[in-house]
């Protein structure tokens, strides 16, 4: 090993060493010998790392009256009084200094690092500018200013340059949609999210045609879970004939419906069977509509017996057509919901079921006819019954969700009749269910009546007793067992329990003025109930779609996520905060 080699290692060691002051010495040694850039460089970066400023300033001043044209010694230079506390001077050497890289793709690239590794990004993009508007350049850097804008965390600038290289260049989709993607997942209070959203926007209004900006806004829509707008661009890019996206808006019809933005589910529907007639969706369609139309009259409290004649008519027309083929079997549990729980039709509810399970279809679709026949039984107060068919369809389908709710349903009977004991047991198990939704109502009714019978157990009684009338429609009975509740059994665990089922009593009978109120006595005079969370999200849904008072809805949304941070509400909440906002600007 020659001398040279060997002081190169040494400083080499003494560098990683962070020894800066003995690696300073030993290239400064090599660079004198040999004339070498490298060991300047190193050189000049110990000076830098050592704080010794002037002369890191005059050592570079040296090597560039011999090496004019080493641009990565200038960068350092402004670099270097940039550390001395002087940016402006730092910045106004390289405007000076960029004037003179040559205008090649090459040297803007390599000058432009050089600059983004010292963070200057602000010049980088300068440079980056002067080159595009050079048609010997002949090459826009959208890419590389993209990347330069968002580390300057300026997403506006960096979100349109990579629509602009997008449609410089439409097959690289992919990669836009990943950086895109990846922005949003740091994405922490929202706000790039909402840059992107305009950006997609703008510019499908203003270039319609481009069906790589219209794919990737119905992407956006459906990663922020904007349902709405989801639709209207596959709607758009479907009556351009260009593809088919018959698919992909049942896609959204299903997952709109899935979280409850009943409106879009049922549009999205309509629109296939308005496009599509009796064609290969039509089945698929027809199911999701009626479904959706059901659950939003649901959601709404509505009580009209001529709407769910119709509906009922409705259905039947549909069995007439397509007959009882496994694709229908929801709208067997919808028929015969519509007929015990709106009707009072118990006997031909009960009927239906058990003419389709006699049928003869898969074990998970008989699971949930038993399932939706043991749910009349216990409308009609025929508990064991119930009980014996929730308790077969737990064992029969073993490890699979609908056990899981078999299980809960049974719990949840147990408590209507005042059998806490057994019914917490099954709660217990049901806490760690593998569906989130499960272990949440089991984790909620479970805290009522472990928290009820510490204070009271006749006043649990009483509530057990209420929900089950609640379940039944009895809503008069139901509120008279409440308000005795409230008045012999007052606590603060039993009376937030006790406004809030008021209150989806008052829902029910279309008195929304009242049931905004007794949900504010919920999450207001016990934030710290159980329940708030729910309150809130059933508040804000009250405001917004029967009140119409969508500031107050906001405020109920920002309330739950920033209060309420482990509620399985809050990424709903989230989203809804955004969507009116939007919407109210």
């Amino acid at each position: 090993m020659t001398q040279r080699q060997i002081d190169e290692k040494l400083a080499r060691e003494f560098y990683y060493k962070k020894d800066y002051e003995k690696a300073r010495d030993i290239y400064k040694n090599l660079y004198d010998t040999y004339q070498q850039t490298s060991y300047f460089n190193q050189y000049a970066d110990c000076l830098v790392m050592t704080g010794d400023y002037e002369a890191a300033e005059k050592a570079y001043k040296a090597f560039l009256k011999k090496n004019p044209q080493n641009w990565k010694s200038h960068v350092d230079l402004a670099y270097v009084y940039s550390q001395q506390g002087d940016n402006p001077k730092a910045v106004k050497y390289l405007n000076k200094v960029i004037k003179e890289v040559p205008d090649t793709r090459n040297a803007i690239t390599e000058v432009t690092n050089l600059l983004r590794a010292r963070n200057f990004n602000d010049v980088a993009i300068s440079l980056f500018d002067r080159g595009a508007k050079n048609p010997n350049v002949n090459y826009n850097f959208y890419l590389e200013k993209a990347y330069t804008y968002n580390s300057m965390l300026d997403f506006e600038n960096a979100t349109e340059c990579y629509l602009q290289y997008l449609k410089e260049k439409p097959d690289q989709y992919e990669m836009v949609k990943n950086r895109l993607r990846v922005m949003m997942m740091y994405d922490l209070n929202g706000n790039v999210s909402d840059v992107i959203r305009m950006a997609l926007l703008r510019k499908t209004q203003e270039e319609p045609e481009n069906e790589e900006f219209s794919s990737l806004l119905m992407w956006y829509s459906l990663q922020e879970q904007d349902y709405d707008l989801a639709l209207m661009q596959l709607k758009a890019l479907d009556r351009r004939g260009k593809g088919d996206y018959e698919r992909d808006i049942l896609y959204v019809a299903q997952i709109a419906g899935d979280n409850r933005q009943y409106d879009i589910a049922i549009e999205a529907y309509d629109y296939i069977l308005e496009k599509s007639g009796e064609g290969v969706f039509y089945v698929q369609a027809t199911v999701g509509f009626i479904k959706n139309s059901y659950a939003k009259a649901e959601a709404e409290g509505n009580r009209d017996k001529a709407f769910y004649e119709n509906l009922s008519k409705k259905i039947n027309d549909a069995f007439d057509k397509i007959g009882y083929t496994s694709d229908m079997m929801p709208l067997v549990l919808v028929q015969s919901d519509i007929l015990a729980f709106e009707l009072g039709r118990y006997d031909d509810a009960k009927a239906l079921l058990n003419r389709v399970l006699e049928l003869g279809f898969l074990p998970k679709t008989n699971a949930e006819l038993k399932m939706k026949l043991a749910d009349i039984y216990l409308l009609t107060d025929e508990v064991w019954e119930a009980t014996l068919l929730y308790s077969q369809v737990e064992k029969s389908m073993k490890n699979e969700p609908i056990a899981h709710e078999a299980k809960f349903k049974n719990a949840q009977l147990r408590y209507f009749i005042g059998e806490f004991g057994w019914a917490n047991a099954a709660l217990d198990v049901l806490k760690a269910a593998t569906s989130k939704l499960v272990a949440n109502d089991a984790m909620t009714l479970s805290l009522t009546i472990s928290d009820n019978l510490e204070y009271d157990t006749i006043g649990l009684q009483r509530l057990a007793k209420a929900d089950y009338y609640i379940y039944q429609r009895k809503y008069d009975l139901a509120d008279v067992v409440l308000d005795s509740v409230a008045a012999y059994n007052p606590n603060e665990v039993s009376l937030p329990n006790v406004f809030y089922r008021k209150a989806k009593i008052a829902i029910n009978k279309g008195d929304y003025e009242l049931a905004d109120s007794l949900f504010k006595r919920v999450y207001e005079g016990y934030a710290d109930s159980y329940i708030a969370d729910e309150a809130l999200i059933e508040d804000a849904l009250l405001l917004e779609n029967q009140l119409n008072r969508k500031e107050e809805a906001m405020e109920c949304y920002s309330k739950l996520f920033d209060y309420y941070t482990a509620s399985v509400y809050v990424a709903q909440a989230r989203k809804s905060y955004r969507r009116l906002r939007d919407e109210l600007k």
